[in-house]
């Protein structure tokens, strides 16, 4: 039986590697649960971050979407990214009309559940 060594066998090990890559990033992720405020008590969560109410520069500059589902949609995304599998306390505001509109805009807790 003959192996495959040196610059052969690099090649083949980088191509298995990529194409696992491939087929773990081809997995949806989990949507992210949206709950009502009192649909759950505080000890069946963790607050992972209050997601675009958290920093100093929402005060100069918010995601404002086209509709309300996008905006839920964005902050469920952005809720994503930050580690949560759920949001709850989400509010919705249309800021449609203001000098510099940005349309609907949403905010809420990420949060993980126990």
């Amino acid at each position: 039986m003959r192996y495959v060594t040196g610059p052969a066998r690099a090649a083949a090990l980088i191509a298995v590697m990529w194409f696992a890559g491939a087929a773990a990033a081809a997995q949806p992720a989990a949507p992210i649960r949206v709950f009502d405020t009192g649909e759950l008590t505080l000890d069946r969560y963790t607050v992972v971050r209050r997601v675009w109410a958290d920093t100093w520069r929402s005060a100069f500059w918010i995601p404002g979407q086209p509709d309300a589902g996008a905006a839920i949609a964005a902050l469920g995304a952005e809720a994503a990214r930050a580690g949560a599998d759920a949001i709850v306390n989400v509010h919705c505001l249309n800021d449609e009309g203001a000098w510099f509109s940005r349309g609907y805009y949403c905010y809420g807790l990420a949060i993980k559940l126990r």
